[in-house]
Order: structure tokens, then C-alpha cells, then sequence
């Protein structure tokens, strides 16, 4: 696999409020294996998975493209921004890892998160497989590398058995506000049943995944359009296909239903669900876009910011932790530093040209950004010394 490599340029942008990012109650991620757009949508071995298209509130990406291969790169990189130097299906010898993540960002923020598997062993587990050649693959549940007590750490407590995921209407309130749900690798559609002859592999695979959806999902589905909640359905990959396109659907009370040919990745999955909860932008996921052109014109939630001008000055830049941050207007504006992991470590309040004593920081790159009531502006800070 060769990694995609991120530039660190002093990008600066800035954004004025137009449009709302919906803030459900609950959101379900459901990740799926190994088959491209093109093998899913019109397939009739995927009957239920296709009659959600024309749900009025299924909004179907037709232009929705996983990162890398193989598999387990893919679940890192929409978890947290990054592959973390992950670029196989091996479990990595060096977690857990510290990195900024969605789960810790939802916890640390009042919100928060679970990962539900079926077939995991025990609540917390981390072994790497479970339930035999059809059953549960750590590989796939990218939050166990964050399983630990430190900086952006999560506790084995999110780690959950899918029997604990909630199946009728009167429980899915219970769900955390955000969960990923992770099937078995014999209902992912990455493995048809054992006995399947080689020349059905696909055909059973793709059956036996659309049959698990319908089986386990549909009455959240349901709920969730009636109840200001939300499922995204995605791929991990195109299992080493070119372009790498996949099938993903946002299925909710807040989504105006339709087909939409934005280009989308698992990084703009991941940044608009940090947008829903306001949370900081882990790594890669910083320089993609929230989707914004599948929401209801009711919905009610974060402001999403639309690209504007460059207004707003910090110099030196690089610097040595002492710099002057200088908008275009003098209003009082909040000014918070987030690192590379997403953790804030500065926040000040400004009106107009300001020094900035930021000695206590390490040497490395950081994100500035400032807020006022009419806009947004995001800074990258670079400290050297």
C-alpha cells in the first residue's frame, strides 16, 4: 500500500455561516467489506440494501471512494484521521495509541461512543479473532487500538457484544450517541459460508451481508426516521480495485433522500460527524469537507462554514512560540490552539491585533482557530525552536 502523504503549508482558511450540520440524537455507522459501488447498488443479490435507495430518506452517494487498501487501514483512517502507520491487516504491536479519535473526542466532549461486534468474546476483548473462520476480526473495530487509561485512550467498557446492541423502539434511545457496528466476517460479506462452492463466493457473500443488514438493522432504520437519528451504511474498500469506489448511504430523519454525485471519502464522513458534535478534527480529517447538500432545509444543528476569503494574519510564522495573531475587524473573537492529536492546549480571547505568548507549547504543528459570532477562521501554526 502506498500511503497517501498530507502537506504541512501554512493553509489558512476561513469560512462565513450558510448552511446547518444536523446534530442527531444517535448515529449508527455500519461497516460493510470488500465490494465496490458497482457490485452492490443494482445487484439483486442485495435486494434490501437496494430498496433503501429509493427510501425518500436514504441519501445515496454515487461518488463515495475508500482511501487504501487493504481492509483494516481503511477502519483506522474514517476512526481517526490517519492510518497510523498501519498499511496491512496485522494487529499493530505498539497500542494503545494516543493519537486524537472519534470516540475519545465524543467522550471528552460530554458525549458518547460504542463499538458493537458480533461474536466478540467478552465486553473489552482484544483478541484478535473470535467465533471461528466466519466470526469476529479485531481488524475491522478500529477503536480497540485506542483501548487503554492514558491521553485520547478509551475504556474496554466501549468495546460491547453486539447482543447489547438495542432491537426494538423502546430501547434505541439507550444507544450512545455515536456506535459503530461491526458484523462478523461471514455477514460483513467478506466470507460466503464455509461449504459455499468457489463459484458462488460473491453471490453468497453479498447475500448473506444484504440478508444481515435487513435481519438486524431494519427496525433501527425505522426508528431512526422517525426519531432525529441517523445510519450510515459504507465499505471499508473495494478489496484492491481501481478506483477504490464504494456504496454509502445516510439513512435518517434529517436527510432529504436522492441521489448525490459529491466526491466523498471515509475522511468526510469522519469531519462531518465531528462536525455534528463540534469536535476538534482529528489529523487528515482537518483538510476534508463536511457533506452539506443532504440535509432537510428544517434540519436544526452545527453551523457548517463555507469557504470565503483570507482575512485574517498570524506572523512569524514559523515562530518560536511568540507570534501576533491579527483578524480583519476588531471584534472580541475566541482564539483556541488544538495539536496534532486534536487536544486543546491554548485558548484566549482576542479583539483585534494581539501577541500571543505560546512558550509553553512544544516545537510542532498546530491548528488555530478563531471564532466570533459571524465566522470561523482556521490557522496552521508551526513552532520551531
Amino acid at each position: 500500500m502506498k500511503a497517501k502523504l498530507f502537506s504541512l503549508a501554512l493553509a489558512t482558511s476561513i469560512y462565513t455561516y450558510a448552511q446547518t450540520v444536523p446534530k442527531p440524537d444517535h448515529v449508527v455507522v455500519l461497516m460493510m467489506e470488500n465490494y465496490g459501488y458497482s457490485d452492490i447498488i443494482g445487484n439483486p443479490n442485495a435486494p434490501h440494501i437496494n430498496a433503501l435507495v429509493s427510501d425518500p430518506n436514504t441519501a445515496l452517494f454515487t461518488q463515495s471512494f475508500a482511501l487504501t487498501h487493504p481492509s483494516q487501514p481503511n477502519y483506522i483512517m474514517l476512526f481517526s484521521g490517519s492510518f497510523q502507520g498501519v498499511n496491512g491487516d496485522n494487529i499493530s504491536t505498539n497500542t494503545p495509541w494516543s493519537t486524537c479519535n472519534l470516540g475519545a473526542s465524543l467522550i471528552s466532549n460530554g458525549y458518547t461512543f460504542k463499538g458493537f461486534s458480533e461474536s466478540l468474546s467478552s465486553v473489552g476483548s482484544l483478541a484478535t479473532t473470535a467465533g471461528g473462520t466466519n466470526g469476529y476480526a479485531r481488524k475491522h473495530c478500529p477503536w480497540t487500538n485506542w483501548q487503554g487509561t492514558g491521553t485520547n485512550q478509551l475504556p474496554s467498557s466501549v468495546g460491547q457484544k453486539f447482543t447489547s446492541f438495542p432491537t426494538t423502539a423502546a430501547t434505541f434511545s439507550t444507544l450512545p450517541t455515536v456506535s459503530f457496528v461491526i458484523p462478523d466476517l461471514g455477514d460483513d460479506m467478506h466470507n460466503p459460508t464455509i461449504l459455499t462452492a468457489p463459484t458462488n463466493y460473491s453471490v453468497t457473500a453479498i447475500t448473506n451481508g444484504d440478508t444481515w443488514v435487513y435481519n438486524n438493522l431494519t427496525n433501527y432504520i425505522n426508528w431512526a426516521k422517525a426519531n432525529n437519528s441517523l445510519l450510515i451504511l459504507t465499505f471499508d474498500e473495494d478489496d484492491g480495485g481501481i478506483p477504490n469506489q464504494i456504496t454509502t448511504m445516510f439513512i435518517g430523519q434529517m436527510v432529504q433522500g436522492g441521489s448525490y454525485s459529491n466526491h466523498i471519502t471515509h475522511y468526510n464522513v469522519l469531519h462531518t460527524l465531528e462536525e455534528m458534535y463540534g469536535l476538534p478534527y482529528c489529523d487528515s480529517s482537518a483538510y476534508a469537507t463536511s457533506i452539506t447538500n443532504v440535509w432537510k432545509s428544517n434540519t436544526t444543528g452545527i453551523v457548517k462554514a463555507i469557504s470565503f476569503v483570507d482575512e485574517v494574519n498570524v506572523y512569524p510564522n514559523p515562530n518560536n512560540g511568540s507570534f501576533v495573531i491579527e483578524p480583519s475587524n476588531a471584534t472580541q473573537q475566541t482564539m483556541q490552539v488544538y495539536d496534532v492529536n486534536g487536544k486543546l492546549v491554548l485558548s484566549q480571547t482576542i479583539t483585534g491585533k494581539t501577541n500571543i505568548d505560546a512558550s509553553s507549547l512544544n516545537e510542532g504543528v498546530y491548528n488555530i482557530s478563531l471564532q466570533s459570532s459571524e465566522s470561523i477562521v482556521n490557522k496552521r501554526l508551526v513552532i520551531v525552536r
